[in-house]
């Protein structure tokens, strides 16, 4: 009972990654991916997406800060920042904080840092859930019994909001 109860948590926790625009279809791509011969295949490709894109979170916010520091902003250098992460995102099946992301890269081709430094904040907050969320989802899956499956979305819950 305690493990089908776990199960449910779980599928529910995963539902709502999807329900509250977090994830889209891409994600469910990368989960067919997965197999016996790699049982943790999902969960390293988050765990590297976590570890990757906060490098860029924190590249684009010291990048951004160095306006006030009498140091010059090297402008490439955020420009790969952002690139990086809006690709690693794109990658998992992110789907708000590329949309930061892409705000972010239109007020840089735009040379806009101010409005860049104004969107950073919303950003940083969607990409702070995602990895909260993701971090929670993945402790969990681990407590699964072996050849018991996480029923992915209904194809029409994925697709609301966008």
């Amino acid at each position: 009972m305690a493990g089908s109860s776990l199960q449910q948590q779980i599928a529910s926790m995963r539902q709502s990654l999807f329900d509250e625009g977090l994830l889209n279809e891409q994600f469910i791509e990368l989960e067919k991916l997965e197999d016996a011969s790699d049982p943790n295949f999902v969960k390293n490709v988050i765990n590297v997406f976590l570890t990757d894109s906060l490098k860029n979170v924190t590249g684009i916010e010291e990048s951004l800060l160095h306006l006030k520091a009498d140091e010059p902003l090297d402008i490439t250098e955020l420009g790969k920042f952002l690139h990086r992460l809006k690709s690693g995102c794109l990658g998992i099946g992110a789907k708000k904080v590329p949309i930061e992301v892409e705000k972010m890269l239109q007020c840089y081709e735009a040379g806009d840092m101010e409005g860049m430094k104004t969107i950073l904040p919303t950003m940083k907050q969607e990409y702070n859930i995602l990895e909260n969320k993701l971090e929670a989802y993945f402790e969990l899956l681990p407590h699964v019994e072996p050849g018991q499956s996480i029923d992915p979305p209904s194809k029409g819950s994925t697709s609301s909001g966008e």
